[in-house]
């Protein structure tokens, strides 16, 4: 399948700057083509538009359909972590090829594997691969269901120039099976050079030369007055040229910018020949930023998705041994801590604000753990989503499914730990439904806080995320005690501000846990007459909660998890769409 576009162009979100401007080219099936260019020349725009990895400020036409055989390979190699090559492999022929057997899939796995020299390293984990393994592990994920189309981004980026010309010419041998090959490179030797079939030179957002490489660009630079010197490398040498705007604009008049197509291929007499730039009958697609690219869909079915997916995320999580005992420590030495600061809080009638200082502080350990890991771990995991969903591994619901029943099951027992051992040395009544209820506020807690954390991660990076997470949680967690010492004066409009904080939520619901469901009075070491608090429902009635019911406590919280989280799958969808 052919790559043709016309008329492209990109304009940059952030400043208006025109990063292409009206380029044309075609690619062709079975060759190898690079894209070159000096820095900041557009190279990786032009292969993100083409490839439709990138959807904002792009204008232009190309055939139809083209996008959706493709598969894009980035820059960075993103791989699931903790798993092996083989594992990886197999997960990516289960989702692609699903009416295979497993006994296909490991066939395809391990000639695959093989094909790339990756067969030594089928029980290796990706995070202990060489640059160069890594690189073709990408690549062989890619090559399950033998797609027609293949970007790559940079692919020799990071290494030496042996694994360079490895990767160069196993790139050329793919395309010779009727593979067309695109990829960007900044500045390949001249040996490495000469390997390429046709490459398109790009100098500030403008095409300067497409066609055939070594001595048909050298022959077509000399036509215009720009004589490459012998034993001169000829990908140098353009580079060097166009650094002078003069020189951009002379080879852009000569190439009309690419809409006069230099596809030169030789015949025997070794004499370039030019090919016609249209092919006969080929449909034309317009886009806008609007109506872009594909919907990405896997060929699979969701339960094989969601369990091929809930199978990695658990085999990940469980292989993560030092964070798996980090996470234990952090849950039962912070219960711990709690539960000896605030000892027998839960039946003291003297004090019951130290009740309330306990029901906080637990609520900030539940918000501030599950949103901070989130905030740190996701930008990673969404930028790997992004590329598997994009070359249609498998549907965004599948996946958001899996990933919220996997961090469920891995929540659970840290949270039955921490609730345990804080609930009972802080004194409460060991009543099975009131522990379940304290239990649930912990789940229902969390989780929120969780999807807050997922949905700052998706929309930020690590950076930017770290400082809007605490800045997002700070008017929540004071929107959570406000007015505890005059809740019934609080202002009706101020109230219905306040309802915004999930912390608040779980605060209502965990003084209704403690001093409601028919308490006792509480123990109380003054007289009788000057202890007023010893009754529960003196406190439920200063915090003005005696019209709450328990149920309306519960779906209130519950509704507001719900919330959360149906927001982390819309910001997702809307972010792989970016």
């Amino acid at each position: 399948m052919d790559v043709w576009f016309e008329g492209l162009s990109c304009t940059s979100s952030q400043n208006g700057r025109r990063i292409l401007d009206n380029v044309s080219g075609r690619f062709l099936s079975g060759e190898l083509t690079a894209i070159l260019g000096p820095s900041g020349a557009g190279k990786t725009t032009l292969l993100n538009a083409i490839s439709g990895y990138r959807r904002v400020g792009i204008s232009g036409e190309m055939a139809e359909g083209m996008r959706e055989s493709g598969c894009y390979i980035g820059q960075i190699d993103l791989l699931a972590e903790m798993v092996t090559a083989g594992e990886l492999m197999e997960f990516a022929t289960t989702l692609k090829l699903p009416d295979t057997t497993p006994k296909q899939r490991t066939t395809i796995v391990e000639e695959n594997l093989a094909k790339l020299g990756m067969g030594e390293c089928y029980n290796t984990r990706t995070e202990r691969l060489s640059g160069g393994q890594r690189r073709r592990l990408s690549i062989a994920l890619e090559l399950v269901n033998d797609p027609p189309v293949l970007f790559l981004d940079e692919p020799t980026s990071g290494l030496d120039n042996v694994s360079t010309g490895q990767m160069i010419r196993l790139l050329r041998e793919l395309s010779r099976a009727g593979r067309t090959i695109v990829c960007t490179i900044h500045q390949p030797s001249a040996s490495l050079f000469d390997l390429f079939d046709r490459v398109y030179f790009l100098a500030a957002g403008k095409c300067v030369y497409q066609g055939g490489a070594g001595h048909h660009l050298i022959d077509y630079l000399a036509a215009h007055n720009f004589v490459c010197p012998i034993h001169y490398n000829p990908a140098d040498f353009v580079i060097e040229v166009t650094e002078d705007f003069l020189n951009i604009q002379e080879l852009c008049k000569a190439s009309k910018n690419g809409k006069i197509s230099w596809y030169c291929k030789t015949d025997g007499s070794n004499k370039p020949q030019v090919l016609i730039k249209k092919q006969e009958g080929m449909k034309k697609k317009r886009f806008s930023k609007f109506k872009l690219f594909r919907d990405s869909r896997s060929h699979s079915h969701f339960w094989l998705q969601f369990w091929a997916i809930f199978y990695r995320l658990t085999l990940q999580l469980n292989r993560n041994k030092i964070g798996i005992y980090i996470q234990i420590f952090h849950h039962v030495a912070c219960s711990v801590i709690i539960g000896v600061l605030f000892y027998d809080c839960g039946n003291d009638g003297d004090d019951p604000f130290n009740l309330v200082k306990f029901y906080m502080t637990v609520i900030v350990f539940y918000t501030y753990t599950q949103s901070i890991i989130s905030i740190l771990q996701y930008p990673f995991e969404r930028k790997l989503v992004k590329r598997e969903h994009f070359n249609q591994w498998y549907s965004l619901f599948p996946y958001y499914a899996a990933y919220t029943v996997t961090k469920a099951c891995y929540m659970l027992p840290l949270l039955l730990m921490f609730v345990a051992t804080s609930y009972g040395l802080s004194g409460h009544q060991w009543e099975l439904g009131r522990f379940l209820l304290f239990l649930m506020v912990g789940v229902l807690t969390s989780s929120t806080a969780e999807s807050l954390g997922l949905i700052i991660g998706t929309i930020f990076n690590v950076t930017n995320g770290s400082i809007v997470g605490p800045m997002t949680l700070t008017p929540i967690f004071g929107f959570a005690i406000y007015g505890i010492d005059f809740s019934r004066t609080i202002d009706p409009f101020m109230s219905l501000l306040l309802r915004t904080s999930f912390m608040r939520s779980a605060r209502t619901l965990l003084f209704l846990v403690g001093y409601g469901l028919g308490r006792g009075k509480l123990e109380c070491s003054m007289d009788t007459s000057h202890c007023i608090f010893n009754d529960p429902r003196v406190f439920i009635y200063q915090l003005n909660l005696e019209h709450v019911t328990l149920w309306y406590a519960i779906a209130d919280l519950f509704l507001q998890a719900l919330l959360y989280r149906i927001a982390f799958y819309l910001v997702l969808k809307w972010k792989m769409r970016s």
